[in-house]
């Protein structure tokens, strides 16, 4: 879940690089100019807009929570408990 949520924010920040300025940067040899380009995108603070964007796909806003609230942990923690004690494995 955390990787998801990472991979949303990244995804997120490289849509808010601003390319155009990027490419002329680029095409004038202005490191400088492009690294600080990259990382005016990249040190944006996307997750408010993500939990906006989950809340209007009708999802929780926090994923990570709406995990641990929904009780799975316990459930499928419980299930290959019982399954380990009476001997059953998934492996070969």
């Amino acid at each position: 879940i955390q990787t998801v949520c990472v991979a949303q924010e990244l995804y997120s920040k490289a849509a808010l690089v601003d390319y155009e300025k990027l490419q002329a940067a680029q095409d004038s040899s202005d490191l400088v100019r492009a690294e600080r380009c990259l990382q005016d995108a990249f040190s944006t603070d996307v997750r408010p807009a993500l939990s906006e964007w989950r809340k209007a796909k009708g999802l929780r806003a926090d994923p990570l929570e709406a995990f641990r609230e929904s009780g799975y942990l316990t459930l499928i923690t419980e299930e290959r408990g019982a399954r380990n004690r009476a001997g059953l494995t998934s492996y070969a």
